[in-house]
């Protein structure tokens, strides 16, 4: 039993630190096209203006929601659902 819950105290951490490092790249990946697309549409704007600020605010608001939902789904119940699987499948046929 005690090997069960130091297993899923450590695939707690490694998914919870991976789940981190993922959502900081994603964002970065999002803010930086949000950014490119801004230049596109306003090539003459400068990069400080308070209305490419509100833009980029409003989108990355609007990525975040999505972004938690799937993230949780990937890096939180899918691996444990596998390692779970694979638990079931050893121990138990």
């Amino acid at each position: 039993m005690m090997g069960i819950i130091r297993l899923a105290a450590i695939l707690f951490a490694f998914e919870a630190l991976f789940y981190v490092l993922l959502w900081f790249y994603l964002r970065s990946l999002r803010r930086e096209r949000l950014e490119e697309e801004w230049e596109e549409r306003h090539p003459g704007d400068p990069a400080d203006s308070p209305e490419r600020d509100e833009f980029l605010e409003r989108s990355m608001a609007d990525f975040q929601t999505s972004l938690r939902a799937r993230l949780v789904g990937l890096v939180f119940i899918l691996p444990t659902l596998a390692v779970a699987a694979i638990i079931y499948f050893v121990n138990y046929r």
